[in-house]
């Protein structure tokens, strides 16, 4: 069993391709903040962009090296970086001068430079819709972001690996910059469209079933990430002094599993709601939603929070395998109600407001009577 086997590949494929799509979850909380609610195509571009994040991830990983199979013999660290910026475009260049750019792009060098190109693309241009951010600074992330990338490929992933599996190459960073100022310069033209520039409106509605349920989701997903690493982590600390199966198979015994995603779970979700002043979890901090009091004047007691979790959190932590049923029932009890309330409001006795309601109705009003002590 070589040095690569101390930690489960397939453990640390999820974790390293997770961390990418978990940073741009705040383009959610902007585009709701900026625009009041979830408007059609601000959504579309938040979505773009975890979607955008989720394939850089995925190529940063994978192929993977089967476990055990990886000959690092002779293989220094350094050894696979080209750290050359121009050294791709010249043979892209002396390609196209010898065979035509036809005949070369059936080549493995102008290909794999134009798919360097084309994969920041959406990254670009998904990231400039939904932060308006200045070309400088689009530009900029495009940049850190491919040479993150890079890093991890020409490390090993940061030494999980004992020697680089891929090539650290400054040229596809400086081909995926280049995507990234497309991506921005196409961004730039569709902001002058309509469509692209919704009116922004007042966040007092209450919030439609779509955007609640995003917000469950942001939680399930940050649950699942949070379960994850600890697994993954507690796993690399045993294989340390063990051997990797016997740490697997600790790791595996069903009291652990469920201890993790029990806390897990009350970690990105009942000790927010317990500790915060509005009772949000994280996902509902993102979509900037809150739970209230049915009649919508306060925020819920703790013991309500607690059922509310109970009925929501809990019994998946317990077993995952019901996480589908749960979540089908949450929505089926939402979509047939007229208030949208779904099961765990309805076991809580809670609603969902926006936080920008809940804060109108909290403040005092101008016309409310003021006082008055006898005698003065």
């Amino acid at each position: 069993m070589g040095p690569d086997l101390r930690i489960d590949t397939a453990i640390t494929a999820v974790l390293t391709v997770a961390v990418l799509p978990i940073a741009m979850l705040p383009a959610l909380g902007v585009v709701v903040r900026r625009y009041g609610r979830l408007q059609p195509w601000p959504l579309v571009s938040a979505a773009g962009l975890l979607a955008a994040a989720s394939s850089l991830a995925a190529f940063t990983l994978f192929p993977l090296p089967e476990p055990g199979r990886l000959d690092c013999t002779g293989v220094g660290l350094t050894d696979r970086w080209e750290l050359d910026p121009f050294a791709q475009l010249r043979n892209v260049a002396r390609a196209i001068s010898h065979r035509g750019l036809a005949d070369a792009f059936d080549g493995w060098m102008v290909r794999y430079a134009f798919l360097n190109v084309l994969l920041f693309i959406p990254f670009g241009l998904f990231l400039h819709q939904v932060t308006r951010w200045r070309g400088v600074r689009i530009v900029g992330i495009a940049a850190a972001t491919s040479a993150a990338i890079e890093l991890t490929q020409g490390t090993g992933v940061y030494g999980m690996y004992p020697c680089p599996y891929r090539t650290l190459d400054l040229g596809d960073v400086l081909l995926n910059t280049i995507g990234g100022a497309i991506g921005l310069a196409a961004s730039v033209g569709i902001a002058r469209l309509a469509f692209a520039r919704p009116r922004p409106v007042p966040d007092l509605e209450p919030p439609s079933r779509a955007r609640r349920a995003l917000a469950v989701l942001v939680d399930v997903t940050l649950v699942v990430g949070l379960a994850l690493a600890t697994a993954a982590t507690a796993q690399a600390i045993i294989a340390r002094s063990d051997t990797l199966a016997h740490a697997q198979e600790r790791i595996g015994m069903p009291w652990v599993e469920i201890a993790i995603d029990v806390t897990a779970a009350a970690a990105v979700t009942l000790v927010p709601s317990l500790i915060r002043r509005d009772r949000a979890t994280l996902g509902e901090l993102l979509l900037n939603v809150a739970p209230a009091t049915v009649a919508g004047v306060g925020h819920p007691p703790a013991r309500r929070m607690l059922a509310r979790w109970a009925t929501r959190w809990l019994p998946w932590a317990l077993v995952p395998s019901l996480l589908p049923a749960i979540l089908l029932a949450e929505a089926l009890v939402a979509v047939t109600r007229k208030d949208g309330r779904s099961l765990s409001s309805l076991v809580s006795g809670t609603a969902t407001l926006t936080r920008p309601a809940l804060a109108e109705l909290r403040a005092p009003r101008d016309d409310a009577p003021v006082p008055v002590r006898e005698g003065t």
